[in-house]
């Protein structure tokens, strides 16, 4: 089972130079004729000159026309194909991840997947599928991820707004087994609720999973958790920390957290329902003071368009957030938006340490967590920011 090819495309010379820097995909601009094939289908990619490039997953009603799949143009796209792709994956995260018994399994094009992300908490699986090709080919991946892994329920949440440039229709439901309501799952020494019928994502942001665990290490005296969702960073802080406050505008990930923070015994983690910009604003005028502050907010720039909004977003939370910290307090600080870069994410916090007047050292530059690989052709598998600060 598997994938025929079925038709040839042409790429332009653009696209050729375009494919040569390594990049997994090719754009609709590029192609210069497709003979034949439909949406879904693996094609093989040819240059002008007449040349086979390789193949590719080929999605006429996509921006991204064509999804790399091998340079061998003769390689057969069978089911010992994706089978020795799913070995590979998994046998990766049996290396890399060691702390926790939730990661993700597959990363779309770093793990040569092209539109495909599972995630795994325990025994469960978690599908999200981003490109048409995948689609077709979902029920051999389903049946490869129970065989690799063993488990005992998969979901497919296919309802991101990705899958309309696709195409595809937006849908969660179970793939496999019973569908789970929840489970819960390891993350260092700690142990926390993922609520299926209530997650957002896949379930728990497993990107910030090595940053969680090792913000711990920071944590003293008060810390302060901005957008704590189910309280993943709150967790790693309390075991060190006289108290953790966590900020929170969902009821419900609030109810989570404190189920999560009565797990591991933890009485020293107050929630709060309140609005992040407010809060912040609130507690420097009541001359608030604390030793960490952790900022992870949803991402401010899902694109271009949005950036300059997001710029103001990340230096007003962490302006705030640096007026907060004692002296040689720690600020813990993320982007998850692809379009804030690195650079602009640290030009951003620049001008945040002008504005409130105070000194700032980095100390740490982290990302996603090794689980989510960086590809270095595919730039855009590389989105998180997650930079460790000290206040002089």
């Amino acid at each position: 089972m598997g994938h025929e090819v079925k038709g040839e495309v042409t790429i332009t010379h653009k696209g050729v130079r375009w494919y040569e820097t390594g990049h997994p995909w090719i754009y609709k601009d590029d192609l210069k004729t497709a003979d034949g094939p439909s949406s879904g289908a693996v094609v093989r990619v040819k240059a002008p000159d007449g040349q086979l490039l390789g193949q590719a997953f080929y999605n006429a009603a996509s921006k991204i026309a064509l999804r790399m799949l091998t340079q061998d143009p003769q390689e057969q796209i069978d089911r010992d194909f994706w089978a020795g792709r799913f070995e590979a994956a998994v046998a990766y995260r049996k290396r890399i991840v060691t702390d926790s018994n939730a990661c993700r399994l597959v990363f779309s094009e770093a793990d040569g997947f092209p539109g495909l992300i599972v995630d795994r908490y325990a025994d469960i699986l978690v599908f999200q599928v981003l490109s048409l090709g995948i689609e077709q080919l979902l029920p051999l991946l389903v049946e490869l991820a129970v065989e690799f892994t063993g488990a005992k329920a998969v979901l497919g949440w296919n309802d991101s707004p990705v899958r309309k440039l696709e195409g595809l229709s937006a849908e969660r439901k179970l793939l496999f087994g019973e569908e789970p309501k929840r489970v819960e799952v390891t993350e260092g020494k700690r142990r926390y609720i993922v609520d299926f019928s209530r997650a957002q994502k896949t379930g728990a942001y497993l990107d910030q999973r090595e940053n969680r665990i090792h913000s711990g290490s920071f944590a003293k005296g008060r810390v302060l958790d901005v957008f704590a969702y189910q309280g993943g960073f709150s967790l790693q802080a309390a075991g060190t920390a006289q108290e953790v406050v966590a900020i929170e505008d969902s009821e419900q990930a609030l109810n989570l957290l404190q189920e999560n923070a009565a797990l591991n015994g933890f009485k020293n983690i107050r929630a709060e329902k309140a609005n992040a910009f407010d809060r912040l604003r609130e507690m420097e005028k009541q001359g608030e003071q604390f030793d960490l502050v952790i900022l992870d907010p949803p991402a401010f720039a899902k694109s271009k368009a949005e950036l300059q909004g997001a710029k103001r977003g990340y230096r007003e939370i962490n302006l705030r957030a640096m007026r907060l910290l004692k002296p040689e307090g720690i600020l813990i600080t993320c982007s998850c938006s692809y379009n804030m870069t690195e650079e602009l994410f640290l030009e951003t916090l620049r001008q945040a340490s002008v504005g409130a007047g105070r000194a700032v050292r980095l100390l740490e530059n982290r990302t996603q967590s090794k689980d989510h690989p960086i590809l270095l052709t595919h730039p855009e598998s590389k989105y998180l920011k997650c930079l460790i600060l000290e206040t002089i």
